[in-house]
């Protein structure tokens, strides 16, 4: 099943609904006792993380009830499609656990192996971006929208997780002036190199598919770049397990960020 931009164009309003609807719940009950579980990869996972799956499972569905959607929160190792939504519920569900502002929730479309849609919405803030391929990228807030363009876009901020290695760290400072690092949990630091606030994102540990899809589209069609580790374009459906390796998301200098990125590999 091949979609067209149309589609995307028609229910954009609807897809921002639903991500309100499950950043909203998330808002309501983060202040509440939460009895955390931990998943098979360590990684949290709340009731919150649940509820909002079923919200925007169902919301998709109404969408378009042939489409398939792989979430975080469900879905079956083993079964790979062509096309299909590909969704985590809530990115960040650590920070969110930890009464932080970093998360999100990410909506985003395959097409074969390439997101052609991206949405990513920041509960806390109202902040909600979109992406669809060879339409652009969008900024909404309190109703008013942009189209954001970070083609010439040059600062020395770069997005960091949490856990980055602090050997890779120092060789970041030693090729970038006057470097700025922010560390920022979630797909929250896509939007932001999207918005022009910093130019470089390096992913050294392991993330999947739905961690990437939305972010990936929307700093693409900002005019940015991300990629693996073999400067080739960040690709989908790898595997059956939606696993991603290293990536890294930049905007502005090319032939710049690509020699960075190779450093960066050089250091263990």
């Amino acid at each position: 099943m091949i979609l067209d931009n149309s589609f995307f164009i028609d229910n954009i309003e609807s897809i921002k609904k639903i991500c309100i609807e499950a950043g909203s719940t998330q808002i309501m009950y983060q202040d509440k006792f939460l009895e955390v579980q931990s998943k098979t990869d360590k990684t949290p996972l709340t009731k919150v993380d649940l509820m909002s799956h079923v919200i925007i499972v169902k919301g998709l569905s109404a969408l378009d009830a042939n489409i398939p959607v792989v979430s975080e929160e469900g879905f079956e190792k083993n079964i790979i499609f062509d096309d299909f939504w590909i969704v985590d519920p809530l990115d960040g569900t650590r920070n969110y656990i930890n009464k932080g502002d970093n998360y999100c929730v990410n909506i985003a479309f395959i097409s074969g192996n390439f997101p052609v849609f991206g949405a990513i919405y920041i509960p806390s803030t109202k902040e909600f971006f979109y992406a669809i391929h060879g339409e652009g990228a969008h900024y909404v807030l309190n109703g008013k929208s942009r189209k954001l363009n970070v083609t010439n876009s040059l600062n020395n901020t770069v997005f960091t997780s949490s856990e980055m290695n602090p050997r890779k760290l120092e060789t970041l400072a030693g090729l970038i002036k006057n470097i700025e690092i922010i560390k920022i949990s979630s797909a929250i630091k896509f939007g932001y190199i999207a918005k022009g606030l910093g130019n470089f994102y390096p992913r050294f540990g392991p993330t999947y598919e739905w961690d990437t899809a939305a972010g990936q589209c929307i700093v693409e069609e900002s005019g940015g770049r991300v990629v693996d580790r073999n400067l080739s374009r960040l690709s989908y459906n790898k595997n059956k397990q939606y696993l991603n390796k290293e990536f890294f998301a930049f905007t502005g200098d090319q032939h710049f960020w690509e020699e960075v990125i190779t450093r960066l590999l050089q250091v263990s």
